[in-house]
């Protein structure tokens, strides 16, 4: 591992913790005897002046007393004494802080203690974890500093860096989710002196984090957030993201909950789409997509595989499958053969496949539907679907044909549950321990799967930037934007003439029309927003988002996220020549107007239509920053 400014608080190798205590079941105590239960084996020092000593080490009365500075002092007190107990830590050089309390005093309306705790931190350059935060387990290196004893919870071997604004969360999804294992989760809640940008570049220098999770309301330090992302995608490490605060009342909250600008969920959305990060909905979806991308099988080429012991539940789970577009693998002749020989005769050898017969040798059939599954060409993921319930005895026949299978091939396997109550915490639990994944809910299930996949399959396809653009064109837009004081139609024109868009006409009402704009988001910066015009956007009202930068692929996936989009496609689903002609304009007009970004505070053009393979636009709407 490198080092990092991160090092001293997530990796120190001296630590006060002050407000430490005697009485067991406090704060205090349980900060202690969780380091002293993992064997942290650098310096400890105690805080209180209540004690000269605390579980056998000694005790000082402040930290001005301790023989020398520390790397990390823990703040285990109340927002009264905080601001005293930072200007100690700064006084004796300490290297970084963790802060628990909220940073609240009360009858201060401005916050202003949380507001001079920054001040002082950022002053001083001293990273400070917190505060109303739960502080952080460093499980690869057994460090729990927390306002509880964690030891029992430091299990080695983890992958997953979790990170969180959520004490609930952190304590919840990140200890108590047997599924995966976490090597580091941060409880960064204010962020008084430490983002989660820096803790994302923190984990991606732990040589066992294998997937980065987010469980975020704000990205304070936007430029620093989409540079580890980057930075991410370059190590090929997966991020996966819930990102709340997008409904007004919610942003709200945030702001109550620890003082967060959520900001706007289309920029949010933006930026994930840029840098690859996979956005979940809910925690069993988070919990299940954990559980594939840190797994030691990662998903092979191909679709689902799937065996249940249920003909109606069969149906339930190809309707959601369909519809949430989970590619089921097409079986070959051959593997249709070797599941013959274990179904009953009134079943058919298809994927996905109805396997329950009679009971006779049951798990003998299973462990033969699964190995045949298995060894299909286009199968890339092992599942059998089912409750786990009913029948004990029958379950643990199911589990042990798993597990068995999982000996004979390099794919993997899963449980996907579709009652996750019924049979998470024994099943579930037991296959987990024999190296089967347990997924959590049918829908949450196949949602984490498609994610999986398309990280599977982005991983091995081409990326390409977009064109610079032409620096003769941009001078000559620069001049126009800066000579013209009123856009009549002739600057109009001539603008337009500059972003290669031909002039208008009337095409009619039925015809596919957009408009392209670029918006200034007050943390992200400049955005570029596409959204369905004329009749069809009067129907659907629809807008989709990107960062600037597009180059006509990442251009055409942008449309295709729109629902008119299916109207700029052939009967065989291929693009047709207004589609293309829409992704060339976008993607030209995305990389002209990030260069003229500094110039403008509004620019819309549209709408525009498509015809003969070329982009048309009625008009441009320009407002520049003299003109604000």
């Amino acid at each position: 591992m490198t080092d990092h400014h991160l090092t001293p608080m997530l990796r120190p190798r001296s630590i006060a913790v002050v407000g430490a205590s005697q009485r067991e079941g406090s704060a205090g105590h349980g900060m202690l005897a969780g380091l002293i239960n993992c064997g942290f084996d650098g310096e400890l020092h105690p805080v209180n002046p209540k004690y000269d000593t605390i579980q056998e080490l000694a005790c000082h009365a402040t930290l001005r007393d301790l023989p020398g500075p520390v790397d990390l002092a823990v703040l285990g007190v109340n927002s009264t004494f905080l601001e005293q107990q930072l200007d100690d830590a700064l006084a004796i050089g300490a290297r970084s802080v963790t802060i628990f309390d909220t940073c609240y005093l009360d009858g201060e309306s401005d916050r202003g203690l949380l507001g001079r705790l920054k001040a002082k931190a950022r002053e001083a350059s001293l990273p400070v974890c917190g505060g109303n935060g739960m502080g952080y387990l460093n499980m690869a290196d057994r460090i729990p500093i927390t306002i509880y004893d964690a030891s029992d919870k430091m299990v080695p071997g983890g992958n997953v860096a979790f990170i969180t604004h959520s004490g609930t969360v952190f304590s919840e999804i990140g200890l108590n989710d047997f599924r995966y294992r976490c090597n580091l989760i941060v409880s960064c809640g204010q962020e008084i002196n430490g983002t989660v940008a820096d803790y994302i570049d923190y984990a991606l220098t732990m040589p066992s984090t294998k997937v980065i999770a987010l469980f975020m309301e704000e990205a304070r330090d936007p430029e620093g957030f989409m540079a580890a992302l980057a930075r991410a995608r370059e190590a090929d490490v997966p991020v996966v993201a819930m990102k709340v605060g997008a409904s007004e009342k919610a942003k709200h909250f945030a702001k109550v909950h620890s003082d967060a600008d959520a900001g706007n969920d289309h920029a949010y959305q933006a930026v994930f789409d840029r840098y690859g990060v996979m956005r979940v909905e809910t925690m069993d979806e988070m919990a299940n997509l954990l559980t594939l991308l840190s797994h030691d099988r990662p998903l092979a080429r191909g679709g689902m595989g799937v065996v249940l012991d249920s003909g109606g539940e069969r149906e339930m789970f190809v309707d959601q499958a369909e519809a949430l577009g989970v590619p089921l693998a097409e079986i070959t002749s051959e593997t249709a053969s070797r599941l013959r020989p274990h179904l009953h005769h009134a079943l058919e050898p298809v994927n996905p496949l109805d396997a329950w017969g009679t009971a006779a040798n049951y798990e003998d059939d299973f462990e033969g539907y699964f190995g045949a599954m298995a060894g299909d060409p286009g199968v890339g993921l092992v599942t059998f679907c089912g409750d786990f319930q009913w029948n004990p005895t029958t379950e643990k026949g199911y589990a042990k044909a798993l597990v068995a299978t999982r000996d004979r091939t390099d794919k993997p396997l899963a449980a996907l549950i579709n009652t996750p109550m019924s049979g998470m915490m024994t099943a579930g639990k037991a296959l987990i321990d024999d190296g089967v994944m347990a997924l959590c809910g049918t829908g949450e299930g196949l949602k984490a799967i498609r994610h999986a996949m398309a990280w599977r399959d982005r991983q091995t396809a081409p990326t390409s930037g977009s064109d610079a653009a032409d620096p003769v064109v941009v001078a000559r837009l620069r001049d126009l934007l800066s000579l013209i004081e009123a856009f009549d139609a002739e600057a109009s024109k001539q603008l337009l003439a500059g972003f290669g868009f031909e002039p208008a006409f009337d095409p009619g009402s039925q015809v596919v029309k957009l408009t392209f704009s670029l918006i200034d988001d007050p943390q992200f910066g400049p955005l570029i927003a596409l959204r369905t015009a004329g009749n069809y956007g009067k129907l659907l009202d629809e807008a989709v988002h990107a960062l600037p930068g597009l180059d006509e692929d990442a251009a055409g996936r942008l449309i295709d996220r729109l629902q008119v989009s299916r109207l700029l496609c052939n009967s065989d689903g291929w693009p047709n020549a207004e589609h293309t002609a829409f992704a060339r304009a976008l993607s030209g007009f995305a990389v002209l107007a990030i260069e003229l970004a500094d110039l403008v505070s509004t620019f819309e053009v549209g709408p525009v239509h498509a015809t003969d393979g070329r982009a048309v636009a009625a008009g441009i709407r320009v407002k520049t920053h003299k003109a604000v």
